[in-house]
Parts: structure tokens; sequence; C-alpha cells
């Protein structure tokens, strides 16, 4: 019986939608509640509340009570140092190696070489029918799945008790170099039947997301993307002789997660309808699919790595209650180069963190039921299913490819998405949003990178190319660090304390581009400003205060400033009834929310003669 401490549900009263609905108007001021309404890049309506979904079950996931496994990379290129890596990864936590081989796209520009000798020597002691492997082998498949079965037949274990997902995916490196053997097809069927005939049960095939995800697909896209490829994997099977039940079976599915929980999760919802919906047009029996997730490598900053922790806990927590069999949290440091032994640590107990303290295996599909994340995992499944759709249209995933259908969705995801970071309504905590110009540099292990291989080419397309979201500002603060950070100056009216809100958001502006700021005090009168700001070796200067002083006296300062040498002149904020007034005194730009930061800052980098920093 439920004790009576508990019934506190039951001492608050109930409210229906049209109650929410009458607070949340009078809290607007009577403005609509759509105003409250967003929406994704896939432009999917997001409202502010949803109500409970009625009649969905826990989706088929995990069994119950099982962990996830918690994967780890091995890649460092030296053989006897990723042997060191696997061995402290094993005896703290991990229970699954991924082996990127070098070349491979999701190497990320590390890894070992697909030879025996080299794994040999990287799995020394051990035991490899003890713990799963994933092997992300790009264009080296053939020679790194012989490999590995060399390696396991060495070691005398057998191949049957071995977990192992080969990781073949033509298709994948097809979308990632835009090269595809003519033959890639019968190499493929060649390749498993030679595994299977040594005894190794797979997973052979991987239909990976990542390569669309990190070009810059949205999640139906990357979704769409991968049904596509398990088609044509199972189509090419069963050319080679192999029913469509077993062609399925030997398909395994990686997916990027990312800091958007909700987006994340339906993601990893959605493709189990979408298994679903393939199975019933195959007319095969329920076959349970095998998802892997991994962090995303497009949501990395390289500018303040340590945020990267924090987007990697939701990203896996996400994977997490989605029901991922595996996941890989990809070190934080990564997009500064190859990640030395503590960062590994950090990425690996993280995993052990949720596991074991939050528990978070122990309820199968937590989400089923909630009005929000229902309806996202069907929108999000729909539109995925329309572009798979489309792809069949053209020809399969191969086809669609070539002719650019998933490169010409995708590049029209990034021009959404590129307003929304351009205008920080995407906030880049640590880039875009609480710069740190000043923090330091984070070691990395000191490993040249390797380029990515591309394979002999049947076939030929336009190869998606992997982009990190903070690469504009990134290029923006390395350039300005060249340079010293110049300053700007901000004359600020009155007391500072009087509009420290705008204040602290002026300052994050400019330095997002690595302009440093130099606003530490405030000015009742312009001269006094324009004096300071001669003194300041500033060439550019921002007004920034409240807008009942910029009626009063924003003209005085523009003026006083722009006599000065004021190179520019920014206000902060839009003051609508007085901006023509203060641009005819001299303000050449106003900074205020939901303005375009990155090109004002390539505005200002211009006036200032900041010089691109090429890449390395």
């Amino acid at each position: 019986m439920m004790s009576e401490a508990l019934r506190i549900a039951e001492t608050f009263p109930g409210y229906s939608r049209e109650d929410w609905a009458a607070m949340v108007e009078k809290a607007l001021k009577g403005q609509p509640i759509s105003r409250l309404t967003t929406k994704t890049v896939d432009g999917t309506e997001i409202s502010p509340i949803f109500e409970r979904a009625v009649g969905k079950a826990p989706l088929a996931m995990r069994p119950k009570d099982t962990t996830w496994a918690v994967c780890q990379r091995m890649d460092h290129p030296d053989a006897a140092k990723a042997n060191e890596q696997v061995l402290n990864d094993l005896v703290n936590g991990v229970n699954m190696v991924c082996i990127p081989f070098a070349g491979s796209a999701s190497a990320r520009g590390f890894g070992l070489a697909a030879d025996k000798e080299v794994l040999a020597k990287a799995l020394n002691e051990v035991l490899v029918d003890l713990i799963a492997f994933r092997l992300e082998t790009g264009a080296a498949g053939d020679a790194a799945a012989k490999a590995f079965a060399g390696v396991v037949a060495d070691k005398g274990a057998d191949a049957a008790s071995v977990k192992v997902s080969f990781g073949l995916d033509p298709i994948g490196c097809f979308a990632s170099t835009g090269a595809l053997p003519a033959d890639w097809a019968a190499t493929l069927a060649s390749t498993i039947k030679d595994l299977k005939a040594k005894g190794f049960k797979g997973p052979f095939v991987t239909a990976d997301g990542r390569p669309y995800h990190d070009a810059g697909a949205t999640d139906a896209q990357e979704l769409g993307a991968v049904v596509a490829t398990i088609v044509a994997y199972w189509r090419a099977l069963e050319d080679a002789g192999f029913e469509a039940a077993e062609a399925l079976g030997m398909i395994d599915v990686v997916l990027s997660v990312e800091a958007d929980q909700f987006a994340s999760l339906a993601k990893m919802r959605a493709i189990r309808h979408l298994w679903a919906n393939l199975l019933e047009a195959a007319g095969v029996d329920f076959l349970p699919l095998t998802v892997h997730a991994e962090t995303s490598w497009s949501m990395m900053t390289r500018l303040d790595p340590y945020v990267n922790i924090l987007r990697e806990t939701t990203a896996c927590f996400a994977a997490g209650v989605g029901g991922a069999d595996s996941i890989c949290v990809v070190p934080h440091t990564i997009a500064l180069g190859l990640p030395g032994s503590h960062d590994r640590r950090i990425s690996r107990n993280l995993q052990t963190m949720l596991l074991e303290e939050s528990n978070l295996y122990r309820v199968t599909d937590p989400a089923a039921g909630s009005g929000y994340v229902e309806t996202l995992t069907d929108e999000t499944g729909a539109m995925a299913w329309a572009l798979f759709q489309e792809a069949e249209k053209a020809g399969g995933a191969v086809a669609a490819l070539k002719a650019g259908l998933f490169a010409d969705v995708i590049a029209k995801s990034n021009e959404v998405r590129g307003k929304l970071l351009a205008t920080r309504r995407a906030a880049l905590t640590g880039a875009s949003a609480f710069p740190n110009i000043d923090e330091k540099d984070v070691a990395v292990l000191d490993v040249a990178p390797i380029a990515l291989a591309v394979p002999a080419a049947g076939e030929s397309c336009t190869a998606l190319k992997a982009v990190r979201l903070s690469e504009p500002y990134e290029a923006l603060r390395d350039a300005a660090k060249a340079a010293g950070n110049p300053p700007i100056f901000f004359a600020n009216m009155g007391r500072i304390a009087d509009f420290t809100a705008r204040a602290t958001w002026t300052k994050n502006f400019f330095e997002a581009g690595g302009i440093r700021s130099l606003s530490d005090k405030g000015y009742a009168e312009a001269a006094e400003a324009a004096a300071d700001f001669k003194a300041s070796g500033a060439a550019i200067a921002a007004i920034v205060g409240p807008d009942a002083l910029y009626e009063e006296k924003g003209t005085d300062f523009a003026k006083a400033l722009k006599e000065a040498g004021a190179k520019m002149v920014y206000v902060a904020g839009r003051p609508k009834e007085i901006m023509e007034a203060l641009s005819a005194a001299g303000v050449d730009a106003f900074a205020f929310e939901s303005c375009d930061v990155l090109a004002e800052l390539n505005k200002i980098h211009d006036v200032l003669g900041i010089a691109p920093v090429a890449k390395a």
C-alpha cells in the first residue's frame, strides 16, 4: 500500500491545456502562443507543449536489464602504443574495442594499418573472445577483415565465439571519398563468404550514418541515407545468393548522437520503426537490429574543448535511453589531434557513471508515451522514409550519391543551419557563445595525421565533406590570435551595473571573433569616452548602455568617437526609433540579438586588416 507521505500528486490541482494556454498568454502579454513554436533544420515544428501520447508501447531495443557495450577507439597509428591504450581501457571498464583503420573517414586522421602483423602487435595480450570489437575499415575493407581474421586464428580463438562487427561499408566509403570500385558488390559478398567459412557470425556489413551527419545532414536525412544503404546491401547480398533474412541479419547500423538530447533520442527510436518497415517489406520475421552510437564529430569544438564533455554527456544519455547496443564517446580533444590517456579516461568514465551510478540501462525505452518524443520520432522517421523513397526512385543509394541527391538535400540543410550558427540562435558554448580568448592550449599526442584513403574508382560522386559546426568561429579566433587579439573600446554610458546583461552579451559578441573587449569603465560624458578611446590604442569602438541614454547622448558619443579616429563605431542593441539618427552621427553598425554575428565579425577583421590563418 502506498504511504500517505507519497501521495504528493494528489495535493496539487490538475490543469487542462486551456488553463495552461491562458497562463502563457498572460505571461506573453497578449502575444500568441505560436510565438513559442520553433522549427528544426528539417522544418519540423516544435510546439511549446505536447500532451501524453496514446497507445504507444515501448520499442524493442536492448534486452531488459542489459547494459550497452562501452566502446573505446584504438586509433594510435603506432601498434605498441595502441596496445598500451587498449590494455589500459580493458582493465578500466571498456568491453568493446573499436578499431578505425588508417585512411578511413571515422579514424579522423589516425588509425592502424590494415596489416595482420600490425594488428597482432596492437592486440597483444588481448583475449579476443572475451570482449566485443568493431572494425571501421574505410577503403581497406577486405584487407582489414582478413587481417583481423588472421589475428584471431593465430591466437587460437574460436571465430564463432568472437563478437565482432566487421564494418564493411563500401557505400559509406563512397560517400566520404567520392570513389567506389566497380566490383564492390562482388568483393563484399566474397569477403563475407570467406569470413563465414572461417566461422565468424558477424555482423559483417555496416550502414553508417556518420558520413552524412558529419557533412551536415539532419537527423531525418542521416536516417534516410542509412535506410537506402541497408537496402542496397540487402539487394547486393541477395544477388550473391543469400536469402533476405540472412542478408538483413548481416547488417548493423551506426548513428551519430549530439547535444540536442531529444532529437538524438528520437533518431535512435526512429531507426527501430524504419527497420520494422524494411522487415515487413522484405516479408521477413522480426530480426533484432544492432545499433551502435558514436558522439558527433561535427559538434566538437577546438575552442574550450572541455565543454565537449558536457555535449558528449548529453549525447551519450540520449543514445543510452534511446536503446543503443553500444556507444563510443569520442574523447573531447579529438578536434585538436590524437587524444592522450587522460582524455580517453574521461570518455570511458563518462559511460561508466551513466551506467553504474545513473542506471540508465534499467528502463527499456523510458521516453515511450512522451508526446514530444513520440511526435519527433514519428516525424523524423516519416521524413527519413520519404528521402529513402527518393533515393529508390533515383536507383538506390549508389545512384543517389552519383546523382548528388544526398549532397543536394544536405546543402540545403547546411544553408538553414548556417544562418542559425551565424546569428547564434544555435549557440556553440566556448566558440560563438561565452568565448574565452585567453584560454590555454590543450595538449594532445604529437602524432601526424594520416590522409583519407581513396579507393580505386569505378563509380564517382561528389564526396561529402566532414565539417565541424564551430569552424567559422575558430577561423576568426585563430586569425585574431595571430594578430595579437586587437581590442575594441567600450564606451559604456553610465554605470555598467545598470546594463550588466547587455555589456556581457556585447563582450561575448566581439570576443567570439577574437576581438578583445576593453570594457571596465563607465562614462557620463562623450568627451571623456573619446579621450580614453584615443589613449587605448583601439581602432574601433562600441557604445554600450541602456536605451534611455542612447536617446539622450548616443549621437554625442558617436560623433566624439568618430572625431577621435574610430574606424568603426558599433552600438550594442537595436534602438529602432533612433537608429537612423545614430547612423547619421557616425554609427557604422548595430550588435543585437539575432543579427548576423559572423558577417559583422568578418567585417571587423577586414577593417582591422586581420589576415586569415592558413589551415595546417
